[in-house]
């Protein structure tokens, strides 16, 4: 049913002197209480209308007053009456004030007397979805999520004037039910390679935590988020994350991680291991600093390391390069396979064991985007640099307003910010669906004129 707002507004300006700028910031000032002053008079009208369809079954048959007035039966607390004819009976004696993003709304609300039960309710209320005792919509939970992701708690209330307390902020993330959504299927033939990894966190009196994170990257580049999780184990992620991937037809998927213990075998049925080459020359000089060399000294090591295993891989396709460079890559390749060998041989002579066993673990996985090229044809990511950056987003937040949470707060904020930033259509989506947003209300400007203000 269509009906129509009326507003009248006045303003007063120094003809000469006004600027754009100061127009502007006026009607800026005032954008909250019109929205306020409108929202009102909209439930203010709704609310009549529904008692008007109730109390009044003659003019208005059942058919339009189809989800409209169920009420529990009088003396019966989980028992519903099937009366829908009632009688005005006035309004409540104190007015209902609700949060929204554009601040506190306060309306009267009418209530009707069932003629069948004689029980007294509002039915505006289960018409809006308003729980009993709710002090807020969902639009206001959703603001305040996003400026969470955005600062800190503090910064949240000063900077957005949301009127909200910090626990209530608090209460509103713990309570999400971001952790029991976005468990979709997600086949292999979306995705190029999958990296995980984790970073530290402070949380309880100072105690230190880790988030781990594992993201797919699709064949677009882009990042398809797939967990986080607190202070998990990588075997209880692992379980998770297979869960959710579901195998295509043709799949060369890489699994690309910085060494860290726990991933050597991580989704080993599923993509195919490759160390990040970036941290495998930075990893080799950490081993050879155990081993006591200083840094000058095992600088040339760490140099001819990143020779070895920085093969870079031609952007056309495979079926277009020249038989000779071809031939040339597959040498090359060979070499440095044979000549990380020969180096790790030389580290066992000079007595140089962690940065030998360094050498050997990152040996078997470290040349895996090369034989998927020659295998397959398609580039597979040979860095985590995706998955370093998404850590900087997290970490970024996270480092500074996660201080002292529990774990179920760090997983629900942290996947609140990777949905947000990488997966925004998905983020949309969960929000409308979490609203209700349905296109049952639609409101226009229909037109805005100019009138002489009698006071002139």
């Amino acid at each position: 049913m269509k009906r129509k707002v009326n507003i009248a507004l006045q303003f007063d300006l120094a003809i000469g002197d006004v600027n754009l700028n100061e127009i502007v910031y006026q009607l800026k000032e005032m954008q909250n209480p019109l929205m306020i002053k409108i929202l009102g008079s909209i439930l203010t009208s709704y609310d009549e209308l529904i008692s008007e369809r109730l109390s009044d079954t003659k003019t208005y048959p059942s058919k339009a007053r189809r989800g409209l007035g169920r009420h529990q039966k009088k003396g019966h607390d989980h028992r519903f009456c099937r009366g829908r004819k009632s009688r005005k009976r006035g309004f409540r004696s104190k007015p209902r004030k609700l949060s929204t993003v554009f601040g506190q709304v306060c309306f009267n609300i009418r209530v009707i007397e069932c003629i069948k039960c004689g029980s007294r309710y509002s039915p505006l209320l289960r018409a809006l979805g308003i729980e009993k005792y709710a002090h807020k919509e969902k639009n206001f939970e959703h603001e305040v999520i996003e400026a969470v992701i955005d600062t800190n708690y503090r910064r949240l209330i000063d900077g957005r004037s949301i009127d909200i307390s910090l626990g209530g902020i608090h209460n509103i993330v713990v309570g999400s039910d971001i952790d029991n959504t976005f468990t979709e299927m997600v086949s292999t033939d979306e995705l190029s390679s999958i990296m995980a990894d984790g970073t530290g966190i402070k949380q309880v009196k100072g105690k230190k935590g880790e988030l781990r994170s594992v993201i797919g990257i699709t064949k677009s580049g882009r990042v398809k988020p797939l967990g986080c999780f607190a202070n998990t184990e990588w075997e209880q992620i692992e379980n998770t994350v297979r869960d959710r991937i579901q195998k295509g037809e043709s799949s060369q998927l890489t699994f690309v991680y910085d060494g860290e213990p726990g991933l050597d075998h991580f989704l080993v049925d599923i993509a195919e291991t490759q160390r990040c080459t970036w941290h495998g020359s930075r990893g080799l000089y950490h081993a050879l600093w155990e081993d006591g060399l200083k840094k000058k000294d095992s600088q040339p090591e760490t140099d001819r390391l990143k020779q070895l295993i920085g093969i870079e891989l031609p952007e056309e396709d495979i079926e277009l390069i020249k038989l000779k460079d071809l031939e040339e890559l597959i040498n090359r390749y060979e070499d440095s396979k044979d000549e990380l060998l020969q180096l790790i041989e030389t580290f066992h002579e000079k007595g140089y064991k962690k940065g030998a066993s360094y050498l050997e673990s990152l040996s078997n996985r470290v040349f895996t985007n090369v034989e998927i090229w020659l295998r397959t044809g398609v580039i597979a990511p040979k860095v985590t640099s995706l998955l370093e950056r998404t850590f900087r987003e997290l970490g970024r937040r996270l480092k500074r307003i996660a201080w002292g949470w529990t774990d179920k707060a760090v997983t629900n904020l942290s996947k609140m910010i990777m949905l947000r930033q990488y997966s925004r259509d998905q983020w949309e989506a969960y929000w409308k669906e979490k609203l209700g947003i349905k296109n049952f209300f639609k409101i226009e400007i229909n037109d805005v004129e100019i009138l002489p203000c009698p006071t002139f």
